[in-house]
């Protein structure tokens, strides 16, 4: 485990990574708050909620603490004023306290939204960071910075606000696409260019791209990362001097942003456009030797990146907005080298928007037709009320297998069959019912087995309907031969099959079924 102390004005926060899971974070969580146990509002976004937050909830609740959600859509859009007053109005609603929390369970966009809407709520209560993403655990979650964007300009509403700790299960990554974790490198970069000496070389030797790292180096570079930012934000924790460096890349990565809509773009890929921005204006501006701005740029350009519609006059409209902008003056984040960054207002008029036409340019044609390789197929295996208890529940019926079988045995058919897989099972109807809909932002197929919600739920039902993803109906014993009231499924009908009456083998042939239809999946890992 690495830990680390940012020291400032506000106090201490302790910032620690492990390659650890769920239980570790409850048990951190208990560890900071002693015998006291706060309220706890999660604010997460709904890819994250389909892996972690009933797991999170329930371990949070076996060290007492009551907890509240409030689950978003995933991406940058959500960052908006809306959103904010959504969670102000539970946190209102269920009159949480001075005393209590708000954990912030996700990426980046989730992390700023959290702690900004925890900076606001009886004008500041604590708040935790729990960061899931690359780009939230070496960024977002250090430092306080909180906000969200406005229609004008990324970022220009918010606080400074530190968490009370920052808690990095370095074990979620392994669940993040592979394009959030490729784009979340940018950040490393960002800090290896800052930091320079042995962290660069490091970096510049396994290259920027976060899928051809080690799971060691990833490690490394998460550590050296999070130190360096730490380092920065304790000498200047308001940005009233040197955390201004932290902004490296993101001037023209921010108007990316702003122009392409927060959609065609994530922050780490802007932020990588960005950094070459960067060296651009560095070169002519005549801070950095012409040769290592040609290495610099060279090493950057490997960096798969794709195409976006944009153009120099709206990202000059973009910068206009920026809130580093000082006495109607933008500072610019240049470099001399690796390790030597500098501040300045003397970039010329002319040079920025040479920059601007050049960098819309490179983006127009971005150096790669996809980003990523073509991803497993994902398919969600819900499971209803009272499959928790096959094993001991009518054995003559559902058989002798206990649930852990019966996820083993979808574990082991997804492997042969090339498939991800996510199992999860919930003994209530409105949890369910939200697995289901934060399934479409993750999964290509649904294996479904809504036990006795089968005859009765038309919220299972229409969930299903909204979603619209391919699924297959399984149930462990056939419900025909049994009951009347068993009689009748509210699923089938938007279900392309129904396998009944083979106990666990039904799994298989659900998963096999859903192999066969050679589900699309996308190259970015997002859908």
């Amino acid at each position: 485990m690495d830990s680390f102390s940012l020291r400032s004005a506000s106090g201490e926060v302790p910032t620690q990574y492990a390659r650890d899971g769920v239980r570790w974070i409850a048990s951190e969580l208990a560890g900071l708050f002693g015998a006291s146990h706060p309220r706890v509002l999660i604010v997460t976004d709904e890819n994250v909620a389909l892996h972690y937050l009933s797991e999170l909830r329930e371990e949070l609740a076996a060290f007492s603490f009551e907890c509240h959600s409030v689950v978003i859509p995933p991406g940058e859009a959500q960052k908006t004023i809306e959103r904010v007053r959504q969670c102000l109005d539970v946190l209102a609603m269920k009159r949480f306290a001075r005393d209590d929390m708000v954990l912030a369970l996700g990426g980046g966009v989730v992390t700023d939204l959290a702690g900004f809407v925890a900076g606001l709520y009886m004008r500041g209560i604590r708040w935790v960071a729990v960061p899931t993403s690359l780009l939230g655990m070496v960024d977002a979650a250090i430092g306080g910075k909180t906000g969200v964007n406005h229609a004008l300009g990324k970022n220009l509403i918010g606080v400074f606000h530190q968490p009370l700790g920052v808690l990095g299960a370095l074990d979620t990554l392994a669940t993040l696409p592979e394009r959030e974790l490729r784009s979340g490198a940018a950040e490393i970069v960002k800090c290896a260019l800052l930091a320079g000496g042995d962290f660069w070389s490091q970096l510049e030797t396994a290259g920027p791209d976060a899928l051809k790292w080690s799971q060691e180096q990833l490690d490394r570079f998460v550590a050296l990362s999070a130190k360096t930012k730490i380092d920065i934000v304790s000498r200047d924790e308001l940005e009233s001097g040197e955390r201004v460096l932290l902004n490296l890349g993101h001037t023209f990565g921010h108007a990316l942003e702003q122009v392409t809509g927060y959609v065609e773009l994530t922050h780490g890929e802007a932020v990588f456009y960005g950094l070459r921005a960067a060296i651009w204006l560095s070169f002519y501006s005549e801070t950095i030797h012409p040769k290592r701005a040609d290495d610099l740029l060279g090493w950057l350009s490997g960096f798969t990146l794709p195409a976006v519609t944009c153009d120099g006059p709206a990202l000059l409209t973009a910068l206009q907005a920026d809130k580093k902008t000082r006495s109607r003056k933008l500072n610019w984040i240049l470099l001399q080298d690796a390790g030597a960054p500098i501040v300045t207002a003397n970039v010329g008029e002319t040079t920025v928007r040479e920059c601007a036409e050049w960098l819309a340019g490179i983006a127009r044609k971005g150096n790669s037709s996809k980003t990523s390789s073509p991803r497993r197929p994902r398919i969600l295996i819900l499971n209803g009320p009272n499959l928790n208890l096959l094993g001991s529940r009518e054995p003559d019926i559902y058989g002798q297998e206990s649930y852990d079988d019966l996820v083993a045995l979808c574990r082991e058919t997804a492997a042969e069959l090339q498939l991800e897989i996510l199992v999860r099972q919930s003994n209530s109807e409105g949890e369910f019912v939200e697995l289901v809909q934060w399934a479409r932002h993750w999964a290509d197929g649904l294996v479904l087995n809504p036990g006795g919600y089968t005859h009765t739920s038309v919220a299972i039902r229409d969930a299903l309907a909204a979603v619209n993803l391919p699924a297959v109906e399984v149930h462990l014993s056939d419900p025909q031969a049994r009951e009347p009231f068993r009689h009748v499924s509210l699923i089938s009908e938007l279900c392309l099959a129904t396998v009944k009456g083979e106990r666990l083998e039904g799994y298989r042939q659900a998963l096999q079924k859903l192999a066969n239809l050679s589900l699309e999946t996308p190259t970015d890992g997002i859908r």
